[in-house]
């Protein structure tokens, strides 16, 4: 049965701006997936702070963005990523290494804690999703009602989706629009394809009223049955979703503020 279809337990844990770089992680079981939402805005003064946790591919990666707002965010996403991902591992989080997929999909080097998480970020926010033992993927989206969403999702929606789309009231739709496009590319990144795999070969729930699910899969409809999807509880103007496979009992979230 499709866990989707049952009411996961979810708890959500305030913390400190602290904990960015100076996170606690709890206990990760093989049946939780933990979810660390942070800001990627930071005080001026604590940029060096950042970039001190940063791999020298890292921070020359950071040099080449044009502008210097992109430079920041990346350099906070990247150093609390590692900040966190090395509090699970317990190991400093600039020693971490990573490899990556033939798509993309980073990795620690390490294997044998067998952590695995994936990792997104939109506007001012950031959020990385961590299991043990199980596929995971995470998508986060700013709502901006600047997108022309029949189109897009006429393009890269399935037709059924685009077809209960149509059928949702104006002012319901745009949010409904970032909630399917967060769900399909949470499944996405946790099958590790990116979108190398259409996006046209599955279906998501589009009704909001409904909980977040995989509906079918295509060519293999066993997908389905395998793969859970979850909407995320975050800021009021932010969609985020998660998916992984397998069985998973809890969901446990931390906000760093």
């Amino acid at each position: 049965m499709d866990s989707s279809d049952q009411q996961l337990p979810v708890t959500v844990t305030e913390l400190s701006r602290d904990c960015i770089l100076d996170p606690s992680a709890p206990e990760l079981s093989t049946s939780s997936i933990h979810i660390w939402q942070f800001p990627l805005t930071i005080p001026d003064g604590s940029l060096n702070n950042f970039a001190a946790l940063l791999s020298e591919d890292e921070r020359a990666r950071a040099a080449r963005f044009r502008f210097e707002k992109d430079a920041r965010r990346f350099t906070v996403a990247r150093a609390t990523i590692r900040s966190i991902l090395g509090s699970y591992v317990r190991t400093l989080g600039r020693d971490l290494r990573f490899d990556y997929s033939n798509y993309g999909k980073p990795a620690l080097t390490d294997a044998t804690t067998d952590i695995r998480f994936s990792v997104s970020h939109s506007g001012e926010l950031a959020m990385l999703a961590v299991t043990r033992g199980c596929e995971v993927g995470v998508d986060l989206e700013a709502i901006r009602d600047n997108v022309e969403i029949d189109k897009l999702a006429e393009r890269y929606f399935s037709e059924y989706e685009h077809a209960f789309l149509r059928k949702i009231s104006l002012d319901r739709r745009l949010r409904a629009f970032f909630r399917c496009w967060t769900s399909k590319e949470a499944f996405l990144k946790a099958q590790g394809f990116g979108l190398s795999r259409s996006l046209e070969s599955f279906d998501v729930e589009v009704n909001p009223k409904l909980r977040a699910r995989l509906l079918a899969t295509r060519p293999n409809t066993d997908e389905a049955e395998t793969w859970s999807l979850y909407d995320i509880p975050t800021e009021e103007n932010y969609a985020a979703a998660v998916a992984w496979e397998g069985s998973i009992t809890e969901i446990k979230i931390f906000r760093c503020r």
